[in-house]
């Protein structure tokens, strides 16, 4: 695996658990939503550079 594809993966997995957090806490649904659409952009990303 190359490093953009290592450093597109630890960001996605940061991303995710900021999420998490911000749903345990009890933010807005829709700043939850928000964070977790960038979530899955990034890791739509991800797995595109790691296939290519």
């Amino acid at each position: 695996m190359d490093s953009p594809t290592l450093l597109l993966g630890l960001m996605t997995l940061a991303l995710i658990g900021v999420t998490f957090q911000a749903w345990r806490m009890g933010n807005e649904k829709r700043d939850v939503a928000l964070l977790g659409a960038f979530s899955g952009a990034l890791g739509l990303g991800t797995a595109l550079a790691a296939a290519l």
